[in-house]
């Protein structure tokens, strides 16, 4: 009993440490002139009415979240809304992943995830739907890795794959797949259970979707096809040839040496980032689309690697997410789009 109170205070404690780390640390790492800035005033308008024909069919959840929320009067509302979200997710995970875990790890992915490009992104792609997106998946991988009895786990983790379906429908349906993938590699007895709550998820978004586009005005939006259909050929030469030094550079950041050393480890990474890459590839957003689909990866193998390491390895990787944040200081920083690359300063 008292061993258990005494996990739960550490937790605690971590989390307070975390909540300081992932509120100072981005902000500072990651600040950037306006016009490395993406702003997306969609969502403000569509969180006064989430029913209307202008709302992304594939991105309900967020301005539905905004508008339930009753919080947003004007557009810095949803920024500060959505800047929250972010921080309680990596709040809400490292406090998990002291309590499953150990609190040095914890703390060591607060590290890694403020130091990383996903944090970036969200620091410079300001009121997209990233962070809830995140949130979902996090919650996924936190629900996957319980020991919630068989039957409720498989409820809890369709409910929050529907969700996540219903907030960046083609995003996590990568996500996941990826994730997914990964869990087998260690977890090979699972296959079937994750189809189940795969098919289950989808079963719900496809009434879901049905049950939308029948009873509001929200319609069916082909913009995403038509940008992958558009993605061949010379544009798809130009988008991937261009800056290649570069854009390698800022897949990972100041996390390449915490990556290199995890692929050694376990050489399928690499097949799974390849993949990540890939569909990046087929995107022009380079930056926020590998580093939304890789950072889940990232943060289960560092989870899998902890669990069979010795002292020495386990220091070893707490020291390269201390690195982490410090290698992140010493270039520019930048993200990369429509083959182009956009400094932060």
């Amino acid at each position: 009993m008292f061993r258990l109170k005494s996990v739960s205070f550490i937790s605690i404690l971590v989390g307070f440490v975390s909540l300081g780390i992932f509120l100072w640390l981005p902000k500072n790492l990651f600040s950037s002139k306006v016009e490395a800035l993406v702003f997306n005033f969609g969502f403000y308008h569509l969180s006064f009415d989430p029913w209307t024909i202008s709302t992304p069919v594939d991105q309900f959840l967020t301005p539905f979240f905004l508008w339930a929320s009753c919080l947003v009067n004007q557009p810095e509302d949803v920024v500060s809304i959505l800047q929250w979200v972010t921080i309680l997710t990596g709040v809400f995970l490292v406090m998990d992943l002291s309590e499953r875990v150990h609190w040095s790890f914890a703390l060591g992915v607060s590290l890694l995830l403020s130091s990383s490009p996903l944090y970036l992104i969200f620091q410079t792609w300001i009121a997209f739907s990233d962070p809830i997106t995140f949130f979902l998946v996090s919650l996924y991988l936190i629900v996957l890795l319980s020991n919630i009895r068989t039957n409720l786990k498989l409820i809890i983790l369709s409910f929050i794959l529907f969700l996540a379906l219903t907030n960046h429908f083609f995003q996590v349906l990568v996500i996941i797949i990826l994730l997914n993938f990964s869990y087998v590699i260690y977890f090979k007895d699972q296959i079937k259970y994750l189809v189940k709550v795969f098919l289950t998820a989808l079963v719900l978004y496809s009434l879901f979707l049905l049950i939308l586009l029948n009873t509001t005005t929200i319609v069916w939006n082909h913009t995403r096809i038509s940008v992958f259909s558009q993605m061949w050929g010379t544009e798809f030469i130009r988008m991937n040839t261009s800056e290649p030094f570069l854009g390698t550079i800022g897949l990972f950041h100041g996390l390449w040496p915490i990556v290199i050393y995890l692929m050694i480890r376990k050489p399928i990474l690499l097949l799974v980032f390849g993949f990540c890459y890939f569909i990046t590839m087929l995107t022009y957003d380079t930056s926020r689309v590998f580093s939304i689909l890789s950072t889940p990866i990232l943060i289960f193998f560092s989870i899998e690697h902890w669990k069979v390491s010795s002292k020495i390895e386990r220091r070893f990787w707490i020291f390269l997410t201390v690195l982490s944040p410090i290698l992140c200081r010493m270039y520019p920083l930048f993200y990369k789009w429509d083959g182009k690359i956009i400094y932060l300063q």
